[in-house]
């Protein structure tokens, strides 16, 4: 950080003019890094679009905005949708689909060129926080693809760089949970990645991710675990966040796990601790449970739907954040799957069944999208919480007093003894 002060002259009106910049801007960055501290973990949804009986984007947005979701995730970069968000409050992480991933690897002009046609004709309207680049790459169908994602993140990085916008656009890409090695997965302090991506594939994009002060971007749904075992080992209360959940012990560190969402989360954090990153922050990208399903589709009602979105944000919401076992206190940025049920979607019925509103915009299932039942999902977990625990740290301190108090004493420092803030000015 860098603040110049220039013709400081005491007991002048400029010396209270440039002091009080400094204390402002001390005042901002005292405010982030308590922000940080506390948690300020929020809920967003995925808005996928394989229907054909969908509300128009300005009435998904008028949606959103009522439920007070702040936070969408879609699958390409639809004109008209980005459009729709603009001054709405809702920030939008947005893909480049997998077909355009190779051309994009090739050429960084071709990376430009879509910087140009589907990012900056937006901003700042929109809030773009977030670009994807494919979905779930490295277990997909087309292999072809793996060797071209990192360059062609690499190529939407350099763009941003370019247009000035790196710092404030984060370049990414989701993974599915089989990026683990199935022989590996638990307990989770056994996670690894598969041996095929671990240091050819993952270690690089690790390393990408952090140098880029990027995030893992991970789809975590207990659901399709607890249909694979069929009853056998994982139980439906530990899949759903239940209360009556004796849970497991994971005997290589002790840790004991309630849930498999955690189970799942810190078999991942494992994996990438093993390649060296034990920095990297986790933004579950995906995770929901189907409200309908064929009769093998173990699980799959309104019921359990409910309980598992309720408990979901309940777990994700609580201030302070729980985090995980292995990761405990660390917030968790989550988007639930998905905001529509979608009539198109190929695949068994569950796959068209994951959505929080019918495409009427009525809902699926009733959620209270909070800790205390009161806001809905998009909401950061200090707002989730009564007035009073917005304002209020870790252990109860009021925020406000203690923005106040550090007020005074920098009003004291830089303004009343100028002198004494000239010679400490920050370089």
């Amino acid at each position: 950080m860098r603040v110049e002060l220039r013709e400081i002259s005491p007991g002048r009106g400029s010396n209270m003019a440039i002091s009080m910049g400094v204390i402002s801007r001390m005042i901002l960055y005292s405010l982030i890094f308590i922000a940080n501290r506390v948690g300020a973990a929020s809920i967003g949804v995925n808005y996928g679009r394989i229907a054909d009986n969908l509300p128009s984007s300005n009435q998904v947005v008028q949606l959103l905005v009522s439920q007070n979701i702040d936070k969408v995730k879609i699958y390409d970069a639809n004109a008209e949708f980005l459009q729709a968000l603009a001054n709405s409050g809702v920030s939008v992480m947005m893909m480049v689909p997998n077909e355009l991933i190779q051309s994009i690897a090739s050429s960084p002009s071709q990376a430009q060129v879509w910087i140009n046609s589907n990012v900056l004709p937006y901003l700042p309207n929109t809030k773009i926080t977030t670009i994807m680049v494919g979905n779930e790459i490295l277990t997909g169908a087309d292999p072809t693809l793996i060797p071209q994602l990192l360059p062609a993140m690499k190529n939407l990085y350099n763009s941003l760089e370019a247009a000035g916008l790196a710092q404030r656009i984060k370049i990414t890409t989701p993974h599915a949970l089989n990026v683990l090695d199935p022989n590996s997965s638990f307990p989770p302090s056994s996670g690894a990645f598969q041996p095929s991506l671990a240091s050819s594939v993952m270690q690089p994009l690790l390393d990408f991710l952090a140098q880029t002060q990027s995030v893992f971007m991970l789809d975590v749904y207990p659901y399709f675990a607890y249909k694979a075992d069929n009853g056998q080992h994982i139980s439906l209360d530990y899949a759903l966040f239940g209360t009556n959940s004796t849970g497991q012990d994971d005997p290589n560190t002790g840790l004991h796990y309630f849930n498999l969402f955690d189970a799942q989360m810190d078999a991942v954090y494992s994996a990438m601790s093993k390649l060296n990153h034990s920095d990297l922050q986790i933004v579950v990208s995906e995770t929901g449970w189907p409200s309908a399903g064929a009769a093998d589709d173990l699980g799959a009602t309104l019921d359990n739907a409910a309980a598992y979105n309720r408990n979901l944000l309940r777990h994700v919401l609580a201030n302070p954040p729980p985090g995980t076992p292995l990761k405990p206190g660390v917030a968790i940025d989550t988007y639930i799957f998905e905001l529509f049920n979608e009539d198109l979607k190929p695949g068994d019925l569950i796959e068209k069944n994951f959505g929080l509103f019918y495409p009427n915009m009525t809902k699926v299932t009733y959620v209270s999208f909070s800790v205390d039942g009161s806001t809905s999902p998009g909401i950061s977990a200090s707002n989730a919480a009564s007035s009073n625990k917005r304002l209020t740290g870790h252990n109860g301190f009021c925020l406000l007093c203690l923005v106040w108090c550090m007020e005074q004493i920098l009003w004291n420092y830089l303004v009343l003894r100028p002198e004494e803030s000239v010679r400490h000015a920050i370089h």
